[in-house]
């Protein structure tokens, strides 16, 4: 395997620059932590307060998807050697096929409370943003899929498959913008807002997106991105 230091670089240095690297990543990790723990109260400390019923599985499906999301993507970020490469990539399938389960539950039960209730479907903007959301999604995890078990099938080589992985990553990247989006969207609809603890606590979720995206822009290798070299 080929080692990412440069054969003239000191030890020394080298040590004391993946040191500050891995504080760098420990800071960026608790960020997101705190973010998506901050979000997570925020939705449920609104969903306590009304009665339940079918629309409620909704939010609750879909806030699994956004953390689950985002925690797939946020531990690969780090992985540099062969074997976290490995293990990464299997807790990555895991965790996104979870949330993947948990975007179709979301999906479905919103889709069957607008029948129930006879509503027309995606009328406002976060209801086709979930749409697009949700169709995207299902893109990229077949490209996922078919670069980590297919490869050789759909791609003609394991090296072309690797040489596609830069993609995936930079679409995942676009996938959780668009998803914190429509996630912005739902919580200032109606139905949430109006049932907050106090209107006031909107603004907590901005600060939620703010660490969440500021801890995975501190966790990401521009060289994986084949953008720079590190």
């Amino acid at each position: 395997m080929a080692s990412s230091v440069d054969e003239e670089t000191p030890l020394i240095e080298h040590q004391q620059s993946q040191s500050q690297l891995n504080k760098k990543d420990a800071y960026a990790k608790w960020s997101i932590i705190s973010g998506l723990t901050l979000f997570v109260g925020l939705v449920v400390s609104v969903l306590v307060r009304i009665p339940f019923n079918i629309f409620t599985y909704h939010p609750l499906f879909m806030t699994g998807f956004i953390v689950f999301v985002t925690e797939g993507v946020s531990l690969l970020q780090p992985t540099a050697t062969d074997i976290e490469k490995k293990r990464g990539l299997g807790y990555h399938a895991i965790i996104q096929t979870i949330s993947y389960l948990s975007a179709i539950s979301g999906f479905s039960f919103i889709f069957y409370n607008k029948v129930i209730s006879g509503k027309h479907h995606f009328e406002s903007f976060h209801g086709k943003m979930g749409l697009f959301v949700f169709i995207y999604l299902f893109v990229q995890l077949l490209f996922g899929v078919s670069m980590a078990f297919l490869p050789r099938q759909i791609f003609g080589s394991v090296d072309k498959a690797k040489s596609t992985w830069k993609y995936h990553r930079v679409f995942g990247y676009i996938l959780l913008v668009l998803v914190w989006t429509t996630a912005q969207l739902g919580v200032r609809a109606d139905y949430m807002y109006n049932n907050l603890y106090s209107p006031h606590l909107i603004w907590l979720h901005w600060v939620s997106l703010i660490l969440v995206f500021s801890g995975l822009y501190g966790r990401i290798r521009f060289k994986k991105w084949g953008i720079i070299r590190q």
